[in-house]
């Protein structure tokens, strides 16, 4: 199952904060540059009019993350020591005083040495049987996809905090809203005719181009987009990798790699402080 990855580079238009993203990426060695407008009309022949100035970052890929996800699930029902477990809801958490020691689901008991809550926009429900409270909430995003030519458009393009996304077969993805409404997922006409408008203010052509689909979906809110990674104190065997709001996929290598090498022991790949969960979730019944 091939996840698409597809590397293209990214613009930023008229970025408000445009010199602190500079001085960060030049802090920190990224590649990320400050390029004329003429230079991005020339990249990008079908950007629409009105844009001011622009940053590039190289290297930048998307991937098909619904395609990631089937590759993802193939791969572990591979791998010998691994269970998938699907459409099983998890109700609660098995307890042994202060320990926790498995979970109870819609199909039984399951025990366990180490439990990792990794449920997006659902963790703070989960948690919330144990009396904890975390401020972890859905915040809607909707988005639709158009079909053009493969090369319609090379790079992808941001401007006033939406997006166009090309991918490899010609697939124009353009997002996305950012809706307080819980855990609501229906598609609005509103939103639509927004992320139209969007699409064409971004690149003209897609007045005349067809949206083949439109959906939404519910990301893990957090304050500040700062995901909580490490051990539930006074929970032991409790672990979260959960609230990393818009960027989860981008997130994804390294918030797992943190979350192994602290349940492993093992040196951190960065400073696990500034995510921890301790001092950040609360004790309702405290």
């Amino acid at each position: 199952m091939d996840p698409e990855v597809h590397v293209t580079g990214l613009y930023w238009l008229d970025l408000h904060d445009e010199a602190e993203a500079l001085n960060w990426a030049e802090r920190y060695g990224r590649p990320l540059t400050s390029v004329s407008m003429e230079t991005v009309r020339q990249a990008v022949p079908s950007l629409g009019e009105g844009y001011e100035r622009a940053v590039y970052m190289e290297g930048v890929a998307n991937i098909r993350n619904p395609r990631l996800l089937r590759a993802l699930r193939e791969a572990l029902r591979q791998l010998p020591n691994v269970t998938v477990i699907e459409q099983c809801p998890v109700e609660g958490f098995l307890r042994d005083g202060t320990r926790i020691v498995g979970v109870q689901t819609a199909q039984g008991e399951m025990r366990a040495d180490q439990v990792v809550v990794a449920a997006g926009a659902w963790s703070a429900k989960l948690l919330a049987t144990l009396g904890l409270e975390i401020p972890v909430k859905p915040m809607k995003g909707q988005m639709i996809l158009f079909k053009c030519a493969e090369d319609f458009l090379p790079s992808m393009v941001l401007a006033k905090r939406r997006y166009a996304i090309p991918r490899r077969d010609g697939h124009i993805l353009v997002g996305s809203t950012l809706e307080d409404v819980g855990f609501d997922k229906t598609p609005t006409e509103d939103a639509l005719e927004s992320l139209r408008a969007t699409a064409v203010e971004l690149l003209p052509a897609l007045a005349d181009a067809q949206v083949v689909k439109h959906w939404a979906g519910l990301r893990p809110g957090s304050p500040d987009g700062v995901p909580y990674i490490g051990q539930v104190s006074g929970f032991d065997g409790l672990w979260l990798n959960c609230g990393h709001f818009r960027n989860g996929l981008v997130l994804a290598p390294a918030s797992c790699q943190l979350l192994v090498d602290l349940m492993l022991g093992q040196p951190p790949i960065v400073d696990p402080a500034p995510y921890a969960p301790t001092g950040r979730i609360s004790d309702q019944k405290g």
